[in-house]
């Protein structure tokens, strides 16, 4: 989903309610970005998008939910208010406790390369061997790849078989 076109209409417009002409921004190259942006010529990274909205003294946030409001055709407000309704549900859930622990010390903590596990499956598989489900049965009620699900029934030390179609706990 591009932006372009509605962040080229925020700057302009956040420019113009600041009165700030462009001899009025910081540095030539940002004077430069903000033009390309402002004519829609161009494409932005969040990090300088954050740059812009610091020197126009504007919020990153609102910034954001003006473009978006132009996207979807709706309110920024009305953008805000669907946000702040998401990230409650976010923090409720436990969600936001999982973004601050991808952090230590500031730095972005490591994980192993390849695909992240997906930890609801992984638990939805081992409840539904705790019960005395064969890996075949599993496949059918989550619908999970054989693959999938013989991988997280081997997981934690479990003594199962690998092979699908074999009761939890046979020996192979």
């Amino acid at each position: 989903m591009s932006l372009k076109i509605e962040i080229a209409a925020a700057l302009r417009g956040i420019r113009q309610e600041r009165q700030l002409s462009y001899e009025n921004l910081a540095g030539g190259s940002l004077r430069t970005t903000i033009g390309a942006l402002e004519r829609a010529k161009a494409g932005v990274t969040l990090d300088k998008l954050h740059e812009i909205a610091a020197v126009l003294d504007f919020d990153l946030v609102t910034l954001v939910a003006l473009c978006v409001g132009l996207k979807d055709g709706k309110e920024p407000k009305t953008v805000l208010e669907a946000a702040m309704q998401e990230l409650q549900a976010f923090e409720a859930s436990g969600g936001a406790v999982l973004v601050h622990d991808q952090l230590k010390d500031g730095q972005l903590s490591s994980r192993s390369v390849g695909k992240p596990k997906k930890v609801r499956n992984q638990d939805a598989v081992l409840a539904l061997k705790a019960q005395g489900k064969t890996p075949a049965e599993v496949v059918e009620i989550l619908g999970l790849s054989r693959t999938t699900v013989s991988r997280y029934w081997r997981s934690e030390g479990s003594a199962g078989s690998s092979v699908l179609g074999e009761k939890a706990g046979s020996q192979p």
